[in-house]
C-alpha cells in the first residue's frame, strides 16, 4: 500500500465486516449538541487490548467540539463544511470538504464550525480498550 490514506482505507474496509456497536455513549455531555453516527467499532486484530472505532460527526453551523483526547491516535476527514481544528502544539488549520489531519495519541484537539454548513467528518480511532475513548480537557 502506497499512502496512509490508502492504508486508513484498508482498514476500514476491513473493519466493516464487524459488527457496529454504538459509540455515542462514550462522548461526553459537553458534545450533547453534536451528532455522532457511529460506524465500526471492532477489535484490533493482532494487536490486543486496542481497538477500531469509526464514527461521523455532524456538528451545527457555529458550534464548537471542546478540546478532547484520546488514548491512541485519530484521523480526521472533513466529508462537508469548513473546519477551524485545533491540535496541542500545532497551528490552528482551517479544513474544507476533502481536507484530513492526524492526530496523535494522547494531544489534546477540538475547533470550531466556520460558515453557516454543519460540519460532517469522518473520526477514525485506534485507541487503547480499557480506558475512556474520550476525554475532555478541562477548561483553564
Amino acid at each position: 500500500m502506497k499512502s496512509p490514506l490508502t492504508r486508513i482505507a484498508f482498514v476500514l474496509a476491513l473493519a466493516a465486516l464487524a459488527p457496529a456497536a454504538s459509540s455515542a455513549q462514550d462522548e461526553p455531555v459537553q458534545f450533547k449538541d453534536n451528532t455522532v453516527i457511529p460506524q465500526i467499532r471492532t477489535d484490533l486484530a493482532g494487536v490486543p487490548g486496542k481497538q477500531v472505532i469509526a464514527n461521523i460527526y455532524v456538528v451545527p453551523a457555529g458550534n464548537t467540539v471542546p478540546r478532547h483526547f484520546h488514548h491512541g491516535d485519530e484521523f480526521h476527514l472533513v466529508l462537508s463544511g469548513t473546519w477551524q481544528a485545533e491540535v496541542e502544539g500545532r497551528p490552528t488549520r482551517v479544513l474544507n470538504a476533502g481536507d484530513s489531519q492526524y492526530v496523535d495519541g494522547g494531544r489534546w484537539h477540538g475547533g470550531k464550525v466556520l460558515g453557516s454548513e454543519p460540519l460532517r467528518l469522518l473520526g477514525l480511532m485506534i485507541v487503547d480498550k480499557d480506558k475512556p475513548v474520550t476525554e475532555v480537557v478541562p477548561a483553564k
